[in-house]
């Protein structure tokens, strides 16, 4: 491991672990290695791996270490907030098709949680809020693969009872 650098240990698939070795500024954009690394917490994390079990993939960690990454060379090389704004809606929309189901946003949600990363965590809930933003309850319905279950008078007594939801 080099001197200036910070190890994320992810898993790859289920018992096979995965290194991922970042700049410290990169690592710094999470405000819990931020705050591992700042604290004298009697570890040094620049020498040991930070283990991220709670993030379900390498696929995962890598793309959001690639966000870190961006942004940690954005503030560094004084990159235009236009060009950071097009940079963040391109990743944000790679993250949502990254599969059928969205199983892959929701992991790399969750990973920006664990982490604390505000701005990604933003970002994402934005981007999720934008694309259920105007559907119809079928169109939701074939977003999340719902199958739909209600009889045709269940349905229409939950429109009557929620009417203020459809106007």
């Amino acid at each position: 491991m080099a001197a200036n650098t910070v190890t994320f240990r992810g898993l790859r698939d289920e018992e096979v672990y995965e290194d991922f070795e970042v700049e410290k500024a990169v690592a710094m954009e999470s405000e819990v290695v931020k705050n591992f690394i700042e604290k004298d917490t009697g570890m040094e994390p620049l020498r040991f791996p930070i283990p991220c079990r709670n993030i379900k993939s390498g696929k995962v960690l890598e793309m959001v270490l690639d966000y870190c990454k961006f942004h940690a060379h954005a503030r560094s090389f004084t990159i235009p907030d236009d060009d950071v704004k097009t940079w963040d809606n391109e990743f944000a929309e790679k993250a949502l098709s990254a599969d059928k189901n969205q199983v892959t946003f929701c992991h790399i949600l969750l990973a920006a949680n664990f982490l604390q990363i505000e701005d990604l965590f933003c970002l994402l809930l934005k981007a999720g809020a934008d694309l259920l933003k105007d559907k119809s309850v079928e169109e939701l319905r074939q977003i999340f693969k719902i199958e739909n279950d209600f009889s045709e008078q269940e349905e229409e007594a939950i429109v009557q009872e929620t009417k203020w939801t459809y106007a």
